[in-house]
C-alpha cells in the first residue's frame, strides 16, 4: 500500500453531528413512524386495519413498538444499519423509508443508548448500542505491505433471539436521552404539537386503518377534503413522468381556517407539503397571483407515487419538495393551470358583497365532500383539465345590492308542518310567506313594500 495517501474518512462524531443537525426531534420521531408504516405497506398496501404503532414519549424514555411485520436479519445486515443506501438495495416498493440514514439519524438524534429488536417471520434479532462506546470502537487492518493501521469500526453487533409466538414487528427503545430531547419530552406543549403533526402528516395511513397511540392515546387522521357533487367537480389530471405517477386535483374546500388553504402534496401517501401557498407550488409566479383571502376556498392535492423512492422529488427530511426536480418542474405548469381554472370561479364570489361569506359558508355546508384517501382512487366523470363550478346567483352579482338576507333555524319537523299549512313548495317560499305575513299582521306593509322576495 502506498504511503502517499491522505485519508479523508470522517470521524464518527463528526458524521453523527452532521446527519442529526438538520432534522428536528419531531421529524426524527415521524421518520421512525414512517419505517413502521413501510412495514404495514408490505403487509397490505390497501388496508392497515389491525396494524398498530405504540409510541411512548417521556423525559426519561422513548419507545416505538409495532406489529407491522418487522425486518429480517439479512435486511439489517445489508441495508438497515448501513450508513447510506447501497446501490444493490432493492426498490422501495412504494414506501418513503429508504433505509439510508433515516433510522440511524433518528436514533442518534434522540439518545445515547438504544435497542432495536425485530421479529420477521421466523427470524428474530436484537441490536443494543451505547453510542458513546460505539463512537470509540476501532478495528485493526493489515495493509498490503504487511503494516497495520487502526481505523474506526462502523459495524454493529446483533444477537439472534429465540422465536416466540408474538406477532411480527419491530420495537425500538432509547434511554440516556440527549438533554435537549429530555427537556422537550417533558413539555406537554411539545407532546400536543407532536400529536397534531402526526395526525396531519400521516393522515393518509391513519385513514387506511392504521392506529397510532401516543402515550396510550389513539390518534386520528385529519381529513383533507374537497367539495364534490353533481354540480361541483374538481379539476383533475393524471399521468406519469420518469417512472413517477401523478394525480392532480384542484377544487374547493372550507373557509373556517385560512391556513388550511393551498396545496397538499403526498409522496407515496406520505404528506410532505401541507397547505402550501408559496412560490414552490406556483403562488406569486406569473400568471398566478400571490395568495389572498379571496382564494381561501382553494384546495389542491397532488399525489406522487413511485416504486423507487429515489425518483420522487422528496427532501431528506420528507417534509418538503425538491423544487429543482425535473419531475416536479414538469408538473408545476399543470398545477398552475388547475389553479387558474378554480380562480375563475373564486374571483366571482367577492362580487356578491356582504353575501360573499354567507355564500361560501352555505356552499361548504350544503355540498357533499370527499377526502384525500377516497380521491386517490376516485374516477372522475368530467373531462380532464376541466373544473365544474357550483352555481352562482349571477343576477345578485350583476345588480347593485339593495336587499339583505334574513335567516333563522327551526326544527325540521316544525318547518315541514308550516310548509304544508302554508301550501308552499319550498322552505325559501315559506320564508317569504312568513315574513310577508308578519308585515301584514303588524300593518308594516305599504305601497313601496307590500311584498318581499327573500
Amino acid at each position: 500500500m502506498s504511503n502517499n495517501i491522505i485519508e479523508g474518512n470522517p470521524t464518527k462524531k463528526f458524521f453523527i453531528d452532521m446527519i442529526t443537525r438538520d432534522i428536528s426531534i419531531e421529524d426524527a420521531i415521524i421518520d421512525l413512524l414512517d419505517n413502521s408504516i413501510d412495514g404495514a405497506n408490505r403487509i397490505n398496501p390497501n388496508d392497515y386495519t389491525n396494524l398498530n404503532i405504540y409510541l411512548t414519549v417521556n423525559k426519561d424514555y422513548f419507545e416505538i413498538k409495532d406489529n407491522c411485520g418487522g425486518f429480517s436479519i439479512d435486511t439489517a445486515k445489508k441495508y438497515a444499519f448501513r450508513f447510506g443506501r447501497p446501490e444493490e438495495a432493492p426498490k422501495g416498493n412504494g414506501t418513503v423509508g429508504r433505509f439510508g440514514i433515516g433510522m440511524k439519524r433518528s436514533l442518534f438524534k434522540i439518545g445515547k443508548k438504544f435497542t432495536v429488536e425485530s421479529k420477521h417471520q421466523q427470524d428474530s434479532f436484537k441490536v443494543e448500542v451505547d453510542v458513546d462506546e460505539w463512537s470509540k470502537k476501532v478495528r485493526k487492518i493489515t495493509n498490503e505491505d504487511g503494516t497495520s493501521d487502526i481505523i474506526d469500526d462502523w459495524s454493529f453487533s446483533y444477537l439472534e433471539i429465540p422465536n416466540t409466538d408474538e406477532v411480527d414487528g419491530t420495537s425500538i427503545s432509547i434511554t440516556n436521552l440527549n438533554s435537549e430531547v429530555s427537556n422537550l419530552f417533558a413539555d406537554e406543549g411539545f407532546i400536543t404539537t407532536l400529536a397534531d403533526n402526526i395526525q396531519k402528516l400521516l393522515n393518509f395511513s391513519l385513514q387506511k386503518g392504521l392506529t397510532i397511540y401516543l402515550n396510550e392515546k389513539p390518534l386520528s387522521g385529519k381529513r383533507v377534503e374537497l367539495l364534490l357533487s353533481n354540480n361541483t367537480i374538481p379539476y383533475h389530471i393524471e399521468g406519469a413522468i420518469n417512472n413517477v405517477k401523478y394525480k392532480l386535483i384542484a377544487g374547493l374546500g372550507g373557509i373556517g381556517e385560512p391556513k388550511l388553504s393551498g396545496w397538499y402534496i403526498y409522496c407515496n401517501n406520505r404528506l410532505v407539503l401541507e397547505a402550501d401557498t408559496s412560490s414552490v407550488t406556483g403562488w406569486g409566479v406569473q400568471p398566478i397571483p400571490k395568495w389572498h383571502i379571496n382564494y381561501v376556498m382553494f384546495r389542491g392535492i397532488l399525489f406522487l407515487d413511485s416504486e423507487e423512492t429515489l425518483n420522487l422529488p422528496l427532501t431528506t427530511t420528507k417534509k418538503g419538495i425538491d423544487a429543482t426536480s425535473e419531475v416536479y418542474k414538469s408538473i408545476v405548469p399543470i398545477m398552475k393551470n388547475g389553479m387558474l381554472k378554480v380562480f375563475e370561479f373564486l374571483k366571482k364570489i367577492p362580487q356578491m358583497g356582504d353575501e360573499a361569506n354567507e355564500y361560501r359558508t352555505m356552499l361548504w355546508e350544503n355540498t357533499s365532500k370527499i377526502g384525500a384517501v377516497e380521491l386517490k382512487s376516485y374516477n372522475f366523470t368530467n373531462i380532464e383539465k376541466t373544473f365544474i363550478a357550483p352555481p352562482l346567483d349571477t343576477d345578485t352579482i350583476a345588480r347593485k345590492k339593495s336587499t339583505i338576507r334574513i335567516a333563522y333555524d327551526v326544527s325540521k319537523e316544525t318547518a315541514e308542518v308550516a310548509k304544508d299549512h302554508a301550501e308552499v313548495k319550498s322552505f325559501k317560499e315559506l320564508g317569504e310567506t312568513t315574513f310577508n305575513y308578519y308585515l301584514k299582521l303588524e300593518e308594516l306593509a305599504n305601497e313601496e313594500c307590500d311584498s318581499v322576495e327573500l
